[in-house]
């Protein structure tokens, strides 16, 4: 019964997921080139630590290499403050390549589907 579960996550990702690969394909933060890792056992060693601690809150994530460069993004859904703006807001934390966080923020689309930085 597990399994089939876990099945049916991996065919169909979850909303959160396919607006953090919208996030991120709006980002320009990785370059043209770049390939996703799908598998956690595949994330670069480096970046592990961030992603069990994401994993263990419940987060939605999404990996970028590119040459010896990775990316690791983690996300949650902030469903106060999208109730509040009547879309959805993703807090999105970034992580370089050495594992450390470089950027944190929350990110709301606008009407045209672009992604823009919440007010503080």
């Amino acid at each position: 019964m597990e399994m089939v579960r876990l099945s049916c996550r991996i065919q169909h990702p979850s909303k959160v997921g396919e607006l953090l690969e919208s996030y991120i394909a709006h980002s320009c933060v990785v370059p043209k080139g770049s390939y996703q890792i799908h598998r956690v056992g595949s994330v670069p060693r480096e970046v592990r630590g961030a992603l069990t601690h994401a994993l263990e809150e419940g987060e939605t994530w999404s990996c970028w290499v590119y040459g010896l460069r990775t990316w690791l993004f983690t996300c949650t859904m902030c469903r106060p403050l999208s109730r509040d703006r009547g879309a959805p807001v993703l807090q999105v934390s970034l992580y370089g390549s050495d594992g450390e966080l470089r950027e944190r923020g929350s990110w709301v689309p606008d009407q045209h589907g672009r992604w823009c930085r919440e007010a503080s």
